[in-house]
């Protein structure tokens, strides 16, 4: 089994009112952005909710959690087509893995 990343939510406030998630991933001693949210949201509450819903879509199997080969890294995602939603069957498939995140949000 590959090793284990360490990838990190976290929740930036752009202005007061207007947070914004970002992934990044532990490299040595730095953190390197992998992703971020391109608009704003209102509440810290739904910007963390939408960031780990944005990290379980990464994530294969979250019983193991975020490993070497599930991750991409930036060029190849800069360099791929947007990928499509997912759709209703793999979503409710990753429900029954026990890929439940948010805070009480609809999923």
């Amino acid at each position: 089994m590959s090793s284990l990343r360490s990838v990190a939510v976290t929740v930036l406030e752009d202005s007061k009112g207007a947070y914004r998630w970002r992934l990044v991933e532990l490299e040595e001693d730095n953190w390197r952005l992998l992703r971020q949210q391109p608009r704003a949201m209102k509440t810290y509450k739904a910007a963390m909710a939408a960031g780990l819903v944005e990290l379980q879509a990464m994530v294969e199997d979250l019983d193991l959690g975020p490993r070497e080969e599930e991750l991409e890294s930036e060029a190849e995602r800069e360099s791929a087509p947007e990928p499509e939603p997912a759709s209703g069957s793999d979503h409710e498939e990753r429900r029954k893995k026990g890929a439940a995140f948010g805070f009480g949000l609809p999923s």
